[in-house]
């Protein structure tokens, strides 16, 4: 006979709403606006908006299954119990890949904000494979840290999460009384149907929202923090997302945002 084995249930509300705002605040916050500008212009901002919208069926849904099978594994282990073991293997390789490419692009915005910070502090010039060992080793750190212990990560993740939050607060803060409104004169002149395709550019900023659900098995009383941590994770870096997006516009004049690597 068996024995039913389950993992140790020792993350709270803060750790989930942590482990899902930090799975959005990277680099389509930090690098991503600025390809994004090139493509709607001012209009970038209603592009945010909108793919914040449109993730909202996918976090409901993945809240209450979560919540109705607190289970380890995500999306694999909703589609293996759904539509059989061939189903669950596809859904988790095609899981898998998507958070490796979420995880590469995250890893490259991390490199190209370090470059940003060590320039500041050394005259040197980065080269392409500079930038890479940067990405390969922030990649390194993080694997190891979680290889270690998934309750110092996410301890690491609060403290992280509340520092970027705090810092994102002052540049909206100090930033609001220098944006001109000039700057987002032709709003629309991209047209609509550009920022709704920009929106699906950027809709990749909200998609490790839903991860959360992979580690419902390590999280204490499922039913009210799975929800609470992932909606209110969403709600809080929406906001963030849409302000700091306005200010940076609108106080960067459009070549200046669009030839920037890392605009915030």
């Amino acid at each position: 006979m068996h024995e039913k084995t389950t993992l140790k249930r020792h993350l709270g509300l803060p750790e989930v709403f942590s482990v899902a705002a930090g799975a959005m605040i990277s680099s389509g916050l930090f690098v991503l606006p600025a390809l994004a500008y090139s493509k709607a212009g001012p209009g970038v901002v209603m592009a945010y908006l909108l793919a914040s919208i449109l993730i909202i069926p996918s976090v409901l849904s993945k809240a209450e299954l979560a919540t109705a099978m607190p289970r380890s594994g995500g999306t694999y282990f909703f589609v293996e119990r759904s539509l059989g073991p061939i189903g669950g293997l596809f859904s988790g390789l095609a899981g898998w890949f998507s958070l490796a490419l979420k995880s590469a692009f995250a890893i490259v915005g991390m490199a190209l904000v370090c470059e940003v910070i060590l320039k500041s502090f050394f005259a040197a010039e980065f080269s392409k494979w500079d930038i890479k060992i940067l990405a390969v080793l922030c990649c390194l750190f993080f694997v190891g840290l979680n290889a270690v212990s998934v309750k110092h990560t996410s301890r690491l993740q609060n403290v992280l999460v509340v520092l970027l939050l705090a810092i994102l607060a002052v540049f909206v803060v100090l930033g609001a009384g220098s944006v001109d409104v000039m700057r987002f004169k032709g709003f629309l002149s991209k047209g609509f149907g550009t920022i709704l395709a920009t929106s699906g550019l950027v809709f990749i900023s909200f998609g490790g929202l839903t991860k959360v659900a992979a580690i419902a098995e390590e999280v204490e009383r499922p039913g009210r923090n799975i929800p609470l941590g992932m909606i209110g994770a969403w709600f809080v870096v929406s906001v963030f997302y849409i302000a700091v997006i306005t200010v940076t516009v609108g106080i960067l004049g459009g070549p200046e945002l669009e030839a920037s690597h890392a605009p915030i």
